[in-house]
């Protein structure tokens, strides 16, 4: 989970609600202030960079509910897309990921849930969704790989190929 929706009520925090998408939360948010009393509750969205949005952002000058498009296509625009795999965490060779056919990504959230609710009618509910995550920069030592290709009996390694994920 990545973003938070924080409602508060009468200077208390009444919720913390977790999502996995800037603009379900910001949306979260918009219906939350069109029932919020204005003088007593406030909300707001933060994420891993901060403050996304605020109830503010979905109030006029006289404090009622507008419909503020511009935040959310803001929040839409910025939002990296994320790519989703079924996965199934228990196999006895490790972790594996798991598909009807050929391992695949899902950048759409529905049907990824879609498929993983198709694959557990038929291979049960230990099937899990998972978040695939870039990675950007040095995972490993150079001494640490060195070693681990020793194991392996892996000749002739090219290290240029992914010296992006080595550190000295």
């Amino acid at each position: 989970m990545t973003h938070v929706l924080v409602t508060v009520s009468r200077g208390i925090i009444d919720q913390a609600t977790f999502f996995d998408s800037a603009s379900l939360a910001v949306r979260a948010l918009a219906d939350f202030v069109k029932g919020m009393n204005a003088q007593d509750d406030d909300a707001a969205v933060f994420g891993p960079e901060g403050l996304v949005a605020n109830a503010k952002n979905f109030l006029d000058e006289n404090e009622h509910f507008i419909q503020n498009d511009q935040v959310l296509k803001e929040v839409t625009e910025d939002e990296e897309k994320p790519i989703y795999i079924i996965g199934n965490p228990n196999h006895y060779l490790g972790f594996m990921v798991a598909s009807p056919d050929d391992p695949l990504g899902f950048e759409d959230p529905a049907e990824a849930v879609s498929e993983l609710g198709q694959m557990r009618n038929q291979a049960g509910s230990h099937l899990k969704l998972y978040r695939v995550i870039l990675v950007e920069g040095p995972l490993v030592t150079r001494t640490d790989l060195e070693r681990c290709i020793e194991e392996a009996g892996v000749e002739d390694f090219d290290f240029t190929r992914i010296k992006e994920y080595i550190t000295e």
